[in-house]
């Protein structure tokens, strides 16, 4: 198996290829030790409520939200972010312990470390970023889609380069820098991918709600309930690393454009094993 270069100046066309080269040597590895969230997603599914059950009462929507809003769907919801919050970082992980090794392969034993020590920082950085965001938004749009392309980069830049939190941030935004136009519409075209890919296993969702138009019982039951819920998270699951990879080859290749870490590489192989 010879090892994809990541710390390589690509253009979108580059990264693109990259992303699905790298895609297919690795994303069986990477998802393989993920299977452990499945029973935490079987979990979340069975406590989330059946909104087909719930009445919907016009005159008091208070009484609709209580019915729905419940100490099992704020449990259900946690749960999910926490498996897809998992998935993210392992896969980061994963880039980094992979750029650093000579051949390309990683052992899982030194990624787990990696995302444990990671998730408190990254989720402190996540709160930052997710209210940067908001107050950009609130502002007219326009600069929080500004804010939410620049800093895009913060969690990359904190596992791979061991930065705080702040200074990921602002590592993002100067990676970012002079990019912002290509980076947008490389995650535009990953975004939408990811979310046909979601779609299709979302799909059997749909069935409950004709179900609860038309009528169909066995739609609404709880059991098909399940089963569809339980597909589109564990869709969710099949997609996201898919959605980090592909923010990971392009941090890569933005940090060589800055610091030019292939020709150093090249420097430190002459005369080593060629892989």
């Amino acid at each position: 198996m010879e090892k994809i270069k990541l710390y390589e100046t690509r253009d979108f066309s580059g990264n693109f290829d990259t992303t699905l080269n790298f895609i297919k040597q690795n994303y069986g590895a990477i998802l393989k030790p993920l299977l452990l969230v499945i029973p935490v997603i079987l979990l979340a599914v069975y406590l989330q409520p059946n909104t087909s059950d719930i009445q919907i009462d016009y005159g008091n929507p208070w009484v609709t939200y209580a019915e729905l809003f419940t100490f099992k769907f704020f449990l259900s919801s946690f749960l999910v972010w926490l498996s897809l919050f998992i998935v993210m970082l392992y896969t980061t992980c994963y880039m980094a312990e992979y750029a650093k090794s000579a051949d390309g392969k990683v052992n899982t034993a030194n990624v787990w470390p990696k995302v444990f020590a990671s998730i408190l920082p990254v989720f402190a950085a996540s709160i930052i970023y997710s209210v940067l965001m908001i107050i950009g938004f609130v502002l007219c749009i326009i600069p929080g889609i500004i804010i939410a392309v620049y800093l895009y980069f913060y969690m990359y830049v904190y596992i791979v380069e061991d930065r705080g939190v702040v200074d990921s941030l602002q590592r993002s935004y100067e990676l970012v820098k002079g990019n912002w136009w290509v980076t947008l519409g490389y995650l535009i075209v990953f975004g939408i991918i990811s979310f046909l890919l979601s779609l299709i296993f979302a799909i059997p969702t749909l069935l409950v709600t004709m179900g609860s138009f038309m009528q169909i019982d066995f739609f609404t039951s709880d059991v098909f309930v399940y089963i569809t819920s339980f597909i589109a998270r564990i869709g969710d699951v099949l997609v996201y690393p898919i959605v980090y990879i592909a923010g990971g080859v392009m941090y890569f290749s933005y940090r060589n454009q800055l610091e030019g870490l292939d020709m150093e590489s090249d420097i430190d192989n002459i005369g080593g094993p060629q892989y």
